[in-house]
């Protein structure tokens, strides 16, 4: 164990385990997917807000699990490994807790593959320098998973997150406190927020969307739809999801908000949720509904079925399309649960290359696809 443990420890409570452990799982993959690859020989990882590394319960912070997490790829890949180093930025801004940090690293043995660095200094600050540096020598990032983990509304500048999903192969989880920033829209002395407002969403469009007389429900909703509004502006983030971090007695804590140019990407975010959420416990947070948190039910694609053909009835579209529908708006990895549920309704129409098959809704039998009303 480290030789001190810094003041001002805290609890993890359930939603922060189950968020480490989704990014566990979800390394896991990644690591997996693009340690063999061979898309570059460097692989980074990035925790924007690493914090002490280890909870007051014990609990192990999202370093170590990231690092756990590309010990066991490597371990697993073998031969296959095509990837060389793996590299781990770890930014906190306490000094105290980046020291208790690097002892923790440093007490434990790490596979030749792994370099890591722990940096004193803000988020804005240290990866904003890396990010300059690159622009600056004409270089490209790695192929890079950022988790971007603020304490409150705040330290959260939408130019980094941009600049990072601006590479191929990288992608970016964050924690958007929705109800935090409705709080800013709503403060008596908005003058003091505006700056901070502008720099969560990269501009002042946040002055025309949000209404501070709203709700707050739905000013916090309002707020995630937003965000998620400006990342899919983004040249190819196409792929953008958020799931709700729920209190023991179901009040919503904040966003995890996950965004990537490819949509393997966000399948294998979504198979850590399930495998995580055997409970049923987190929630998918549908910001076109107001603050309406529904459970990541798979067995039941009524609801979802009957949504897609809202968003998508009248006209031809191709399997792509309900592909990208059900991996941004549903719970579910594709859409082929919610057509057989419009099947049984009569409400769907193929149009197949060649003979159609027996059953199912084989992508690459697919022209296209019509719902109809």
């Amino acid at each position: 164990m480290p030789s001190f443990k810094p003041k001002g420890l805290w609890e993890a409570k359930p939603h922060t385990q189950a968020k480490i452990e989704i990014i566990r799982q979800y390394l896991v993959r990644w690591f997996q997917i693009l340690g063999r690859s061979g898309l570059g020989s460097r692989l980074v990882y990035i925790d924007g807000f690493a914090g002490p590394g280890k909870y007051k319960d014990g609990l192990q912070g999202s370093p170590i699990a990231a690092l756990e997490a590309a010990k066991a790829a490597i371990l697993q890949a073998g031969a296959a490994l095509k990837a060389k180093e793996f590299c781990f930025l770890f930014v906190e801004k306490e000094p105290e807790f980046a020291e208790h940090l690097r002892s923790l690293i440093t007490e434990q043995q790490w596979p030749p593959e792994i370099k890591w660095e722990v940096q004193q200094g803000t988020f804005d600050e240290q990866v904003g320098s890396v990010l300059e540096d690159l622009k600056t020598q004409r270089q490209s990032l790695a192929p890079t998973f950022a988790f971007i983990d603020p304490f409150g509304a705040t330290g959260l500048p939408f130019r980094i997150v941009a600049e990072i999903l601006s590479y191929p192969s990288c992608e970016v989880l964050l924690n958007l406190d929705s109800d935090g920033i409705g709080r800013l829209v709503t403060a008596q002395a908005l003058e003091k927020n505006q700056s901070h407002l502008d720099e969560i969403f990269g501009d002042k469009s946040w002055q025309s969307e949000l209404n501070p007389n709203l709700p707050m429900a739905q000013l916090s909703a309002r707020v995630l739809a937003l965000y998620k509004k400006k990342l899919r502006s983004l040249p190819k983030v196409r792929y953008v999801f958020a799931f709700a971090m729920n209190s023991r007695d179901g009040l919503l804590n904040y966003h995890l908000v996950f965004a990537s140019q490819n949509p393997k990407g966000l399948e294998k975010m979504k198979e850590a949720m399930r495998a995580v959420d055997q409970s049923g416990a987190y929630s998918f947070s549908d910001d076109t509904v107001g603050q309406t948190l529904l459970p990541f039910n798979y067995a039941a694609p009524e609801l979802w079925a009957m949504r897609m053909h809202q968003a998508m009835v009248g006209r031809p579209h191709a399997y792509d399309e309900f592909h990208d529908f059900a991996l941004n708006e549903t719970p579910f990895l594709n859409p082929k649960a919610m057509l057989e549920c419009l099947k049984k309704l009569g409400k769907v129409e193929v149009q197949w290359l060649g003979e159609p098959p027996r059953s199912g809704f084989p992508a690459k039998k697919i022209k296209a696809i019509l719902l109809n009303p």
